[in-house]
Order: structure tokens, then sequence, then C-alpha cells
């Protein structure tokens, strides 16, 4: 049966050319297509890295030179002191679990910076690493934790320790090596300010929001303990409130801030919670991958319909052909499976070529660019076979229900006109 449908396929070869050079353009639109869905939805399901439920930024702000409240301090590490007893308070109530002030660190952010950083034989000039300039505190109020499954706490002792962390991650985008682990021991330099350290912990990739890949350019973070000098730039507080304490906290806190929670110059103009923060930075890019999705889905749906078209109009056009070999005693199963054959082997015929052709798209970063690349052999191969199953099950629908139609037609009837 073979022998002959490849000799029928051979003898129809007009047909069957216009028909494999269609498979073959639609397979590569779909290897394109179904590429930018899965690294859209592996961006959206990897790991955060933190967890900002019951978390609470306090906008903590200084009153102003002209106002009659102003204090002047003698140096910055007076106002310092002012800022760290306004910490202690905030951290002294009883439905606070952990407090801590940063700079351009918390989740959500809008504005960051960035360092230099070198890694063994590594130097990371060309691809700067984000800087979360942090007390240790903060990894207990985002519980974020080690690479090595160490706990928020370990993490803060390390980072009292040795002054910098790196996020596992660091060399992923630059060198596809996705764990700092067989570094560990080696020497890191903070090109910014010449400070040396070993590598002794890491962190786990600490994603910049919920639509931003932990691959991304500000994927991989590079924790610093902050210091006196960056205080008085440091007007970030994020807290963590006890789960069964954080009804009405805004309210609550808001009510001491002009008296109890007011430290010389310093005092906490507004309360937002994660929650609200979250939702009014991932607005935009949720939009963004929502109309991506939605997309991608209606050319998916044209696609399949235009496959289902075709292979409809042309096993409607083998009636006849369908009916004289039931007339000569081929059972229904024999024609669908001929028909049906004839379709997918089609198919494969036309694959390699496809294959070729993704290849060359991904090569020369015609694709989506996700984890450190346009190429990635696993994810190649199973965007390959996902449009490849795709375009199979198109096929073999366009050819089942019309075959399926013709295969009930009375062969006398069918055979009328001949």
């Amino acid at each position: 049966m073979k022998r002959k449908l490849l000799v029928q396929m051979c003898n129809e070869w007009r047909t069957n050319i216009w028909m494999g050079i269609e498979l073959l353009i639609v397979s590569v639109v779909l290897f394109v297509l179904t590429d930018k869905i899965y690294t859209t939805l592996a961006t959206i399901n990897e790991p955060l890295g933190f967890n900002a439920e019951h978390c609470y930024l306090l906008d903590v702000r200084t009153v102003s030179e002209a106002s009659p409240e102003y204090v002047k301090y003698a140096d910055d590490d007076a106002s310092t002191a002012d800022l760290l007893t306004l910490l202690d308070r905030i951290k002294a109530r009883p439905e606070i679990s952990a407090a801590a002030i940063s700079r351009n660190s918390f989740p959500y952010n809008p504005n960051n910076s960035s360092i230099q950083v070198d890694i063994d034989t590594f130097s990371m000039a060309d691809m700067p690493l984000l800087l979360r300039n942090i007390e240790p505190d903060f990894f207990k109020v985002f519980q974020i934790e080690g690479a090595e499954g160490e706990s928020p706490e370990v993490l803060a002792e390390a980072l009292k320790r040795n002054k910098a962390l790196l996020s596992d991650n660091a060399l992923q985008t630059k060198a596809r090596i996705k764990s700092l682990k067989p570094f560990y021991g080696k020497q890191i330099v903070l090109r910014d300010n010449d400070d040396t350290l070993e590598l002794r912990n890491t962190v786990k990739p600490v994603r910049y929001s919920d639509y931003r890949s932990a691959y991304d350019y500000d994927g991989a973070s590079v924790f610093t303990l902050i210091t006196k000098a960056h205080y008085p730039y440091a007007n970030e507080v994020t807290v963590r409130v006890r789960d069964n304490l954080d009804k009405n906290f805004a309210e609550t806190l808001m009510a001491d801030a002009d008296d109890y929670l007011r430290v010389g110059n310093w005092y906490i103009a507004s309360v937002r919670s994660f929650d609200f923060i979250g939702k009014q930075y991932n607005s935009a890019p949720k939009a963004a991958t929502r109309n991506t999705i939605v997309c991608a889905l209606f050319l998916l749906v044209n696609i399949f319909l235009g496959i289902l078209g075709t292979f409809w109009f042309r096993t409607r056009q083998r009636m006849k052909e369908i009916a004289l070999r039931m007339a000569c005693g081929a059972t229904r199963s024999d024609i669908f499976r001929r028909i049906l054959g004839e379709g997918e082997l089609l198919l494969l015929f036309v694959t390699p070529v496809a294959v070729a052709i993704d290849y060359g798209v991904a090569h020369y970063e015609l694709t989506t660019w996700y984890a450190g690349g346009f190429f990635e052999p696993l994810r190649f191969i199973l965007c390959i076979l996902i449009a490849w199953g795709l375009l199979a099950v198109m096929v073999a629908v366009g050819i089942y229900f019309p075959a399926r139609r013709g295969m009930h037609i009375n062969p006398a009837i069918a055979l009328k006109a001949e």
C-alpha cells in the first residue's frame, strides 16, 4: 500500500508540490508562533524569588528646609541616627515581623541601579548586574532564600559577613552558566568601589516583576550591604506585617505618623501595599502579554482554518476516487488510512526542510530572546515538536470530516456522473 501511495503521489506531483510549499510556509510560521507563546508562558511561570504578600512600602521623607519645623543637622551622621531611630520604632510595633531600609531595591520598582562585577575570570563590564543596596533584614521582609535553600535569616547573616551577595544566575545571560556553585571560594570584585570578597553564598534568582524574566538584563542581582554613606539617600522602608495583623495596617500606622513616627526631619508620608504596587506596575506588561497571546492564538486559528479548508477541498475533489475504491471492495478504514497517510506523508516530506529553515530563523535571531539567547536545543526541539503536532492535527481534521462523509455516500450515486 505504501509503494502504491508513493507512486500515486509522484503521479500527482504538480498538486503535491504546491501543497508541500504551503505546508512548509505554515510549518515555519507555526514554529515562530509556538516559540513566542512558549517564551511568554515560560516567563510568566518562572519562580518570582520573593514573596510580597503582607508587605508594605513606607514612603519616608524629610521636612523641607523652608519649613519652620526643619531641624538643621550638624552632619549626615545625625540625620542617619534619626532615620535609624524611626526604623527601630517601626520594628518595635507588634504587627510588624520585619523591616528594612533599601535603595532602588524593592520589587516592582521603576528605579534601579547597576554595578560592574568581576566573577573569577568573567568580567561583567559589558553586562552589569542589578544593584540592590539593602539592609540584611530585606531578605526577611520579602522571604528571599539562598540558592542552596538557605533561609532569609541565614542570608541576612551572610550579608553582614560578606558585605555583598550575588544571585545564582549572575552568569546565565553572559556565559550560559546556570549556577555559581562551581565558583564557591573564588574571588569576586565589585568594580564600583573595588571591594574584593570571597563567594560563599548565592541567592535564588529574584525577578524584577511578574512579567520580566530572571534571565533579562535586570534579572541577575548583586545585594550589597547598605552603609552610612547611603542612608541619607535611602528613603525606601519596606515592612512585612504578620499574616493575621495586616487588616487596616496602613490606616493604623498613619494615625501614629505625626507624633510617634516622626523623628527629627524624618516622617512617613504614605503607606502602600505591595498588592497595589504590583498591580499598578504589572498593568502595562500584563496587557501587552495578553495582546501577544491573543494575537498568536488568532493567527493559529486562521492557520488552522486555512489548512482545514485546503485539505477539506482536496478530499472533496476525490469523492469519485473514494466511491470507485469502495466499489472495488476497499473498506472504509482502508480508504481513510490511505487518504490520511497521503496528507501526513506529505507533511513528513517537508518537515526536514522546515526544521532546517527553523534552525536558520533561530540562528539569525528572528525568534524571541529568552534564557540568555535566541536558540536553546531543548526549547528548539520542543517548539518543533509542538508545531509539527499542531500541523499534523490540522491536516488530520481537514481530511477526516470530508472523507468520513464521502465514505457514507452510495458508490453508485457518486459514480453516476461517470
